[in-house]
């Protein structure tokens, strides 16, 4: 975080560049409440990262999904040859020249790769899975679908803002409708719009850009916090009953 003295150089070069521009000490105030906010929405989203590492890790304990591997074909394209569904020990998607009947390769394929897979075909993977897995499989896919939900969560306000932008040597206003952040950017980027049209982003931290907005971009991030915190929680208790589900299938490995 910048220094105190820092900030009142920066906004003294702004006041000597643009008559327009009044800063309080209620603005920096917001600003630095914005910058610590943010950290802790930061600590917040790396915890939430690590259950889904771990919730989707778990799935592994199933393996393998089907007796005997079985091939889909899900489409077919000029020069890129057929696109397969393969579900076997692992769930992947891949290309081949072949038909799906000939297919007998192999790849490798991490856990993320392995749960996008899983989420775009689902309805054709459940019917071809161990008859004895299909259950707990599809329960630990919901659940690492809800803990997932808490990473593309997105915020927004809407009324009149006015956000200010350098145009060579002049800072001149632009005004918006609506502001958003969102968890893909971890809460540090600010959108802003106006009756629909896209401008730009910038990060948080620009002090000369948001600082009329600043009040609002607090009220956001504290909203942010306060509904990641009770996330957190709730993928606490969906990673223990993940733990649950698997721990039968561990323990018949090890046997």
């Amino acid at each position: 975080m910048r220094g105190l003295k820092e900030l009142e150089d920066e906004i003294q070069e702004i006041r000597q560049k643009s008559e327009v521009y009044i800063i309080s000490p209620a603005d920096v105030e917001y600003y630095s409440k914005c910058l610590h906010l943010r950290q802790e929405i930061w600590n917040l989203l790396g915890r939430i990262d690590e259950y889904l590492e771990k919730a989707m890790e778990a799935l592994k304990h199933l393996q393998p999904f089907a007796k005997k591997r079985s091939v889909i074909e899900l489409e077919r394209r000029k020069y890129y040859g057929i696109k397969i569904l393969v579900v076997g020990h692992s769930i992947y998607t891949t290309w081949t020249y072949r038909s799906p009947e000939e297919y007998s390769g192999r790849r490798s394929v991490n856990i993320k790769e392995m749960f996008d897979t899983i989420f775009e075909h689902k309805d054709k993977i459940v019917p071809l899975l161990r008859k004895s897995i299909r259950d707990d499989f599809l329960e630990i896919v919901e659940l690492v679908e809800e803990i997932q939900g808490c990473l593309k969560m997105e915020i927004s306000r809407e009324g009149a803002f006015r956000i200010w932008e350098r145009d060579g040597y002049e800072i001149k206003p632009r005004y918006a409708d609506k502001i958003w952040m969102s968890a893909a950017d971890r809460f540090y980027k600010v959108y802003y719009s106006s009756e629909g049209k896209y401008f730009a982003n910038d990060g948080v931290t620009e002090l000369a850009k948001f600082f009329e907005a600043y009040e609002t971009v607090h009220d956001m991030l504290a909203e942010v916090h306060q509904r990641l915190a009770e996330e957190l929680r709730r993928c606490e208790e969906r990673l223990k009953r993940i733990k649950e589900i698997v721990a039968p299938h561990a323990l018949a490995k090890r046997l």
